[in-house]
Order: C-alpha cells, then sequence, then structure tokens
C-alpha cells in the first residue's frame, strides 16, 4: 500500500474514533438502569470480583448470580460475562469501566467495519462514509449506552474478525486466515448464541458476494472446523444450562417467530428513519409503515449493487434478526440491530461512484454529511434515557405497548427513593392501562401498607392472584398481613404456598421458622428450618 494512502486510511480512522467518541464519550458518567445489569453487575459483584472464578463462566447461566437460587436457567454467554469480571476487577461496583469498554468496543467494531469494507474493494472514502453513517446511527445506541447491550457488539466485533479470516481465505491466504476465521467464529458463538447463523452467512457470502461456490471443496477441512466448534459449544451449553428449565418446543417456537414476525418491518422501517426509538419498543401501526417505506428507500440505494451482493446484504440483516423472534413476550429491543446493520454498511460502501471519485461526487457526500448530522443529533438525544434508572424507566412508559410494565419499575425505584405516595400513582397508572400488569397489584398493596393504609391493601393482594396466582410474592405479603394485623394463624398457609410456587423463597421460611418457635411447634420449625439450611448450603456450594 502507498505511504500516502497509508496516511489516509489512518487519517479516516483518526477520524472515526474522534466521531464515537465525542458522541458516547458521556456514557462514562451513566449509571446502571436496573435492566438486567442490576442482576449481572451490582448483584453479582461478589462473584465477578474474584478473577479465579474466570474458568466458572464456562460451566454456568448468563442470568446466574452468586447468592440467589432460581430454576431459571437461560442463555449462556460466558465471553460476555467474563468482560464484566475483566471491568470489576478496575471498577467494582462502580459503573464508569463497564460504559468506558462499551465506548471501546463500538469504537473497535466501527474500525474494524471500515477495514473489511476497504478488503472488499471500497475506496478509503467510500468505506469512511458508511462506518461513520454505522457509528452515530441511532440504532446503535441501547447497545453503547446499555452496559448489557455489550453482548450485540462482542457478536459484531467477532463476526466482523470472522469475516475478515473468510476473505483472506478466499484470497488465497492459508497461513492464517482459516485459523483466525475459525477462532472468531468460535468466539462469536461464547458470546451470543446468535452466532450460530454465521454459519448460514458464510455459505452465502461465500456463494452470492464471492461467487465461489467451490470453495468449501478446495478447503473441505473448514467444514469440519465448523462441526467441531459447534459440537464443542453445544456441549457445553447443554452442561451449564443442565438442570434449568425447558426451552420451548420447535411448534411453539414457529408459532412465535410467526407472530413476532413484524418486527422485521419495525426494524427496517428504524434503519431508515430512527425516529420514535424507545428503551422498551413495541410494533405499532406507524412503524409498519414506515418499514414499508423504508424497505423501497433501500431498494432504491442498492438499486446499483449487483443483484446477488444485494441479497447477501439484505440476507445478512434479516438472518441476525430471525433467532430473536422465537423469544416470546419481549420488547423488538433496538441493540438486536447492532449486527445486522454491518451487512447494510458493508453494501453502502461497495455502491459504485457514479460519477469521478465516490467522495468527490457532491450528491452523495451531502447526503452523507446530511444523515451524519441528523442522526449525530437523534442518537445523542436517545442517549440521554440511559443515564440513570429513573430516566430510563419513564422514558418506557411513553409511546410503547410496554408502558405498564415500565410504571411498576418507575414505582419500583420510587418506593426505594422513600415517596410511596408516587409510587403507588404508578401502580394505579400501570392497571389503568392494563389491570392484568404482572406485579401491579402485589406492589400497589405494598406501597398502600408503607402508608399506613393496611385495610386498603388487602384487595390489592388477593388481586394480583386472581390474575397471577403463582406470584410467589403475593401469598407471602398476604401472610405478612394477616401477621401484622393481629392473625398470625391465617398467615401459615400463604406462606406455605408461597414456598409451593418459589421453593428459593428464603422470608417465607424465615416466617414459619419464627411462627413455629413461638407457638411451640418444635418439630414444625426444625422441619423448615432443615430446609433452609440445604438452601443456604446450595448457596454456599455454588
Amino acid at each position: 500500500m502507498q505511504p500516502l494512502l497509508v496516511w489516509k486510511h489512518l487519517a479516516f480512522g483518526a477520524a472515526l474514533v474522534l466521531a464515537c467518541v465525542l458522541l458516547f464519550g458521556q456514557t462514562v458518567d451513566f449509571g446502571f438502569v436496573r435492566a438486567d445489569d442490576e442482576d449481572l453487575l451490582t448483584g453479582n459483584q461478589t462473584f465477578l470480583s474474584e478473577l479465579a472464578n474466570a474458568p466458572r463462566v464456562f460451566t454456568r447461566s448468563y442470568f446466574e448470580v452468586d447468592g440467589e437460587l432460581s430454576a431459571l436457567e437461560t442463555y449462556y454467554r460466558p465471553l460476555v460475562v467474563l468482560s464484566f469480571m475483566a471491568d470489576a476487577q478496575l471498577e467494582g461496583e462502580g459503573q464508569e469501566v463497564y460504559h468506558a469498554t462499551n465506548v471501546f468496543l463500538h469504537v473497535t467494531v466501527v474500525l474494524l467495519l471500515f477495514g473489511l469494507a476497504v478488503r472488499l474493494g471500497a475506496s478509503g472514502s467510500a468505506a469512511f462514509g458508511a462506518a461513520l453513517l454505522f457509528a452515530v446511527h441511532p440504532l446503535t445506541v441501547q447497545t453503547v449506552g446499555w452496559i448489557v447491550g455489550r453482548n450485540d457488539s462482542l457478536l459484531a466485533l467477532f463476526a466482523l474478525l470472522s469475516l475478515i479470516g473468510l476473505d483472506a481465505c478466499l484470497r488465497g491466504n492459508r497461513s492464517w486466515g482459516p485459523w483466525l476465521h475459525l477462532a472468531a467464529f468460535a468466539l462469536a458463538l461464547f458470546t451470543k448464541e446468535t452466532g450460530v447463523v454465521l454459519l448460514l452467512a458464510y455459505g452465502l457470502l461465500v456463494w452470492l458476494w464471492y461467487d465461489r461456490l467451490r470453495f468449501y471443496r478446495e478447503l473441505r477441512w473448514l467444514l469440519w472446523g465448523y462441526f467441531g466448534v459447534a459440537v464443542f459449544w453445544v456441549v457445553m451449553r447443554q452442561l451449564a444450562l443442565a438442570g434449568g428449565e425447558g426451552s420451548a418446543t420447535p411448534t411453539e417456537s414457529l408459532v412465535t417467530a410467526a407472530r413476532n414476525l413484524p418486527q422485521l418491518l419495525v426494524y427496517f422501517g428504524k434503519v431508515v428513519f430512527p425516529v420514535n426509538l424507545n428503551v422498551m419498543p413495541s410494533v405499532d401501526a406507524r412503524a409498519l409503515g414506515l418499514g414499508v417505506l423504508a424497505l423501497g428507500v433501500l431498494a432504491v440505494t442498492f438499486r446499483r449493487l449487483p443483484t446477488r451482493r444485494t441479497v447477501a446484504v439484505l440476507s445478512w440483516f434479516v438472518l441476525f434478526l430471525v433467532p430473536p423472534l422465537v423469544v416470546p413476550d419481549l420488547p423488538a429491543y433496538e441493540h438486536r440491530t447492532y449486527v445486522p446493520l454491518l451487512g447494510l454498511a458493508l453494501g453502502l460502501s461497495q455502491l459504485p461512484a457514479p460519477a469521478g471519485t465516490w467522495w468527490r461526487w457532491s450528491g452523495p457526500r451531502l447526503v452523507l454529511m446530511a444523515l451524519v448530522v441528523v442522526f449525530g443529533g437523534l442518537t445523542r438525544g436517545h442517549l440521554q434515557n440511559f443515564r440513570d434508572p429513573l430516566t430510563f424507566w419513564v422514558s418506557a412508559t411513553r409511546g410503547t405497548a410496554y408502558a405498564p410494565i415500565a410504571h411498576v419499575n418507575v414505582g419500583r425505584i420510587l418506593e426505594e427513593l422513600d415517596q410511596p405516595g408516587r409510587a403507588a400513582a404508578e401502580y394505579r397508572a400501570a392497571l389503568a392501562i392494563d389491570p392484568t400488569t404482572p406485579k401491579a397489584n402485589n406492589n400497589l398493596g405494598i406501597a398502600l401498607m408503607t402508608l399506613g393504609r393496611d385495610q386498603l391493601a388487602l384487595p390489592y393482594f388477593e388481586r394480583e392472584l386472581e390474575v397471577n396466582p403463582t406470584n410467589a410474592e403475593a401469598h407471602f405479603n398476604i401472610g405478612l398481613f394477616h401477621k401484622i394485623t393481629g392473625h398470625p394463624a391465617e398467615s401459615v398457609s400463604y406462606w406455605a404456598t408461597a414456598l409451593e410456587h418459589n421453593p428459593f423463597f428464603v422470608p417465607a421460611y424465615e416466617q414459619l421458622i419464627e411462627h413455629y418457635g413461638q407457638t411451640g411447634d418444635v418439630a414444625r420449625r426444625d422441619e423448615y428450618q432443615a430446609q433452609l439450611d440445604v438452601l443456604l448450603q446450595r448457596l454456599v456450594a455454588r
């Protein structure tokens, strides 16, 4: 490469780093938002602070928390947990290093995107433009601003490295290409389950982008490499999640995916029209309409790209959004678009210059500058929603079907801020939208008891059980109500029922032990004490 070109690319890289830091650097001062980060980080410091626990991240569930027992064993993302552990060595219970790592990962992904675009044949200017659009796009906010969103930036990093290795293989570099390709694929799998989609993506790219169907015949051992890595990952994942709740059947997953299919259209819409972003986005008619318009815009944008490559780019975008569709009752989270966006950015970088050099042609340059300014402004505005937990959850009460859940979370935060009156108002707001909102009735009862309105609380606890009969906390609270109001004998059955629904509910054991101790039923007291001791021993053993 000519020295002048090297310096030009270095200048582009420096500009990309500067853009990312100027836009996302403010997040270093942000806090936790209490959306998974409370369990994974602040609630898991005992585990994360001990570097000797590093090997254990490969034998446990993603959401496993030391000191808590649960039957829920879901997701296997050891490298994400390992990254949290690395941050914990420097930060402990603070948040600055965690946020700084997220910004660093985003910068790294942007630089790798730029480098891969150049490898694929884009000019430095075109690669810079595509990488800059990705860097400032509002859909990256949730991945960078929300600490837990790093599972997608880590996946993107390894996906890009694997593509660089694959490109090297296809260009005849067999010294390091295959090894980087396979190693990065393995790291992607151990980062997020969606990484398995890379197997399909590799095949489509080899066929549609490179037009090299015979490649895997020439390098058969690479297929065996895929197989070996995938089998090892499946075995490790099964061992780590053994004993947890069973997953949905294939039929149930297909039905769920069919119901969630409109989310794909919403994601397309937000790529082109990133407005009305939300920390808990839902699907509505407006979002679907923008999705239809976005498909038209993308069709016009990529019309000058060869058809096969256009199909490859759009396939990449869709493929990585399909796995989340099988998960029921979850918002159309925007962080899911982080890896899919890479495909569109690479396609954009490869568009042929309509006149002379792409960068010097005034039309595309002006459009790029306008989009960078507009997207940057939208990104900066949306980023503020991740500043603290109250701001985060208040923002989720507006413009989304998940507002009732958000109101409940706002209420919980206000209770912790010793504002039970405002908390009660939030719970009432949730119930006004949806009377069946989980925990809303229960939490309203707690808030009323805190306000000294004990007699008003009981109907809400009972209503919670009408809509959610297995809520162990509601059973426990009814028992507590009877104890406080002078009828402890009526409490026992509720505490026992709470344990039937949640055998890990420690407060119920403690209340039963205390009750039977006071009533002189030593046998019952010792029975529950023994069960609690076993439970606590299991906690220590984990």
